[in-house]
């Protein structure tokens, strides 16, 4: 007789069975018991240090610049890492997110409305306004957390620094578009990955926190407020501050990578990005502020940009839609503000065309940083508190309001 067919074979592998079963069902009901313990009874009173470590939906709670763990009546931010807030003003507090650091608690200050900014750093057109959003706004069934509102108002933050750069990437490496119809391809994308709400990702918020926390103590240790870690700065640039030439890092210059074509597709998926926010929030009021990248704000001793390290695409037939890095490329003064006003006017006119506001905090920027710098001195690619405040007050002055600002050529 073959031992698989002896006596007891069966009811020994039906036992096995069982046991993994009841091995299963308790872990996920460990799980499942966890999570709901974390996000409902820890969350609420968890120290704003750990928003480090936390998913998009949860992260919505854990900010200082509303004056309740559930904002009412608020108004919301979008956007990249200016939206959320990088730069030395953070660095200055060690990371520590407690305390004010960025533009929303300006706003907040200046206001008394609750901010709430869904910037995340590294966030193109599509990321800051279709996943981002789906991921906070999409799945409102999901019983870990408090159902959110939707805001009173949004601002986009616009990054002329790398917003159409990032853009561009992804309709290379992620959309494809396969045919003439740029603009199907990016809707149809837009609207069956990023834009779709997946219910499954309800129950993967704790278990990305839990791999953020690992992720994290592997990267920076133990001390969860170390989220950034800079050190001096070299001086490349020499810029005008109050009459007086000023050292400088490598900055980042808009679009400097891309050719002409390849900045229109970039405005492309900018324009199909902001096309499906406004449906998805028809009723709403927005306005796009545009905010210079820190090439474009300062005047220079010299007639040269030095920028930081950029990726140009390779176009050659055997590697198209890969880049290279290429350091320390050197741009004529005049054309890098020839083209933010460029870039300005188009974003201007697409903003306006979708319906929406737009402000041009070029000027202001531009007026504080004649007598102070308003980046660095460590992280010469975001505000530091100067600029922080100049951009929260400019965005206090039109909450109740529908800017359009023209593009100044005015220095």
């Amino acid at each position: 007789m073959s031992p698989d067919l002896q006596p007891g074979t069966g009811t020994r592998r039906r036992t096995a069975l069982l046991n993994a079963a009841m091995v299963v069902v308790s872990i996920l009901i460990s799980y499942a018991a966890c999570e709901l313990v974390f996000f409902r009874v820890v969350l609420p009173v968890l120290p704003m240090k750990f928003r480090v470590y936390l998913p998009d939906r949860a992260d919505f709670f854990l900010q200082a610049s509303k004056s309740r763990y559930l904002p009412r009546d608020y108004i919301a931010l979008v956007g990249d890492s200016y939206a959320q807030g990088m730069g030395d003003w953070l660095l200055s507090q060690n990371g520590r997110s407690s305390q004010p650091f960025h533009s929303a608690d300006i706003i907040h200050e200046l206001s008394g409305r609750d901010v709430v900014t869904l910037g995340r750093a590294a966030a193109g057109s599509a990321e800051a306004m279709v996943l981002r959003i789906t991921r906070i706004f999409g799945d409102a069934y999901c019983y870990l957390f408090p159902t959110i509102e939707e805001p009173k108002r949004f601002f986009i933050y616009f990054y002329e620094g790398n917003d159409i750069d990032d853009n561009y990437k992804l309709l290379e490496h992620r959309i494809r578009p396969r045919d003439s119809d740029v603009r199907a391809s990016i809707d149809r994308f837009l609207d069956e990955t990023y834009g779709a709400a997946v219910r499954w990702r309800c129950h993967g918020e704790f278990g990305d926190t839990i791999w953020q926390v690992i992720r994290f103590h592997v990267k920076f240790g133990l001390n969860p407020n170390l989220v950034v870690k800079a050190g001096p700065v070299a001086p490349i640039n020499r810029i005008m501050i109050d009459g007086t030439a000023t050292n400088a890092q490598a900055f980042n210059v808009p679009s400097s990578a891309l050719n002409e074509h390849q900045i229109d597709l970039g405005i492309v998926v900018y324009e199909r990005a902001l096309a499906w926010f406004r449906r998805r929030f028809p009723g709403i009021p927005a306005t796009v502020v545009y905010i210079p990248s820190p090439a474009t704000v300062y005047r220079y001793a010299g007639v040269q940009v030095v920028s930081e390290d950029i990726y140009v695409p390779i176009v050659s037939d055997q590697e198209i839609g890969h880049m290279r890095l290429v350091s320390g490329r050197k741009f004529p003064v005049s054309s890098i503000y020839a083209g933010s006003h460029a870039m300005c006017e188009r974003i201007r006119a697409v903003s306006l065309d979708q319906g929406t506001g737009f402000i041009d905090a070029r000027p202001a920027l531009r007026k504080e940083a004649s007598i102070r710098a308003v980046h660095g001195p460590r992280d010469w690619n975001h505000l530091n508190e100067a600029g922080y405040r100049v951009l929260g007050k400019l965005v206090a002055e039109h909450l109740d309001d529908r800017p359009s600002d023209s593009c100044s050529e005015r220095f």
